[in-house]
């Protein structure tokens, strides 16, 4: 399974392959929400590298990341489709670096796109987040869209639009990269990011520097996805 996530092969793509007549808004939505969900992790990816002589970061290889997508229902839309994506080290749920609750939706005919699932990202209410944290599952949390979908939280520009392929979704941003402020430094960085989703594995080439000087942020130096199989929840 080899597959380039460069933003020239994902344009390329959407350029040269439509999804099929066949393939309904509703249908590529379905198969989206089927596949998006349960645990990703790049272990196997990392004691490869481990072998090669390569560490994480500047070293050339991968952290070791888990990736918890779990199906979420806002009491007062309870008819959307939303998912709780929490981001781990080591395997580790206590060493969670990223957590963001995603509101999907279909777009049957987006000029950019075309067909396409898009994700809009929100980043979780600190009040939230410490209650995950102290143990309280999904349904112990009083979730709804007039706190969680607040315009303050959406990640402006961040949207990510999932168009099927013909054996994967591949996800990307209507730019080619974002300008955020990093919520660890106070300062500006730039961000890149390109998605794949099989109904195995999840690879995520999520990637920045410093909008002022171009230093490494976080992500691959080789612009190589963190490949994440699909595994048990164990």
């Amino acid at each position: 399974m080899t597959v380039s996530l460069s933003r020239t092969s994902l344009a390329a793509a959407a350029a040269a392959a439509s999804t099929p007549e066949s393939l309904h808004a509703s249908s590529v939505l379905s198969r989206f929400l089927s596949q998006f969900r349960g645990h990703f992790d790049n272990h196997e990816q990392v004691e490869t590298e481990k072998l090669a002589g390569l560490t994480p970061r500047e070293g050339g290889g991968h952290e070791h990341i888990h990736c918890s997508l779990q199906p979420v229902t806002l009491h007062d839309r309870p008819q959307g489709q939303y998912v709780l994506a929490s981001y781990y080290f080591n395997g580790d749920p206590d060493a969670v670096f990223r957590e963001r609750l995603y509101a999907i939706d279909e777009l049957p005919r987006d000029p950019q796109f075309g067909t396409c699932v898009r994700m809009r990202i929100y980043k979780m209410r600190l009040s939230t987040a410490e209650r995950l944290r102290a143990g309280m599952t999904l349904n112990d949390v009083a979730w709804s869209a007039a706190e969680d979908l607040h315009a303050s939280l959406h990640v402006p520009e961040a949207d990510v639009f999932w168009r099927w392929c013909g054996e994967r979704f591949e996800g990307s941003m209507r730019t080619q990269s974002i300008e955020i402020i990093s919520e660890r430094s106070g300062r500006a960085i730039r961000v890149r990011d390109d998605v794949a989703l099989w109904q195995d594995a999840l690879w995520v080439n999520d990637r920045a520097t410093d909008a002022e000087t171009g230093a490494y942020v976080y992500g691959n130096i080789h612009d190589i996805p963190y490949k994440m199989a699909r595994v048990n929840a164990e």
